[in-house]
């Protein structure tokens, strides 16, 4: 991948082989054809870390591959199969954002309301992680109820 970062040198991707790496809170995900990349038109849209590691998980399930700029922490995706097979996507973090997460799954309420396998039945910003009743793993730092969830980077077993 040949992207430009914001200060016009050029991206350095790596492989990205754990989707626990992506770690912002926040992303603008843009996704463009493969042949038509042009980076002059973006067609950015916002979306929780949580929702951009499950679009990872679920990339690398149909096949697709990650990269990651360890110096932008810019990350680009493909998927091998499915709807956005013939899309090349851009995900750039952005700052913290005032948007509640989930206590359960991690994602915001407008995600919950699309049509997304990934997050919970029921948005409740109750239990915040690092509480009691929802306290961090020692192994993978994910909370509680983040463990035995499809699509997100919890480990198999919760540690305390």
């Amino acid at each position: 991948m040949s992207a430009v970062r914001d200060d016009e040198r050029p991206a350095m991707f790596r492989p990205l082989l754990d989707p626990s790496e992506v770690t912002f809170a926040a992303y603008s995900v843009t996704a463009s054809a493969a042949r038509h990349l042009n980076p002059d038109a973006p067609n950015p849209r916002p979306v929780s870390g949580a929702l951009l590691r499950a679009m990872l998980i679920n990339a690398v399930e149909c096949g697709g591959a990650l990269a990651l700029d360890d110096l932008s922490k810019t990350v680009g995706f493909t998927y091998a199969s499915g709807t956005f097979h013939v899309m090349v996507q851009e995900a750039r973090p952005l700052p913290t954002p005032r948007t509640p997460a989930c206590g359960e799954c991690g994602q915001w309420e407008s995600e919950h309301r699309n049509p997304n396998g990934t997050a919970c039945d029921t948005f409740d910003v109750e239990p915040r992680p690092d509480t009691p009743s929802n306290p961090r793993c020692s192994a993978c730092h994910q909370p509680f109820l983040h463990h035995r969830r499809s699509y997100t980077v919890a480990c198999p077993s919760f540690r305390k």
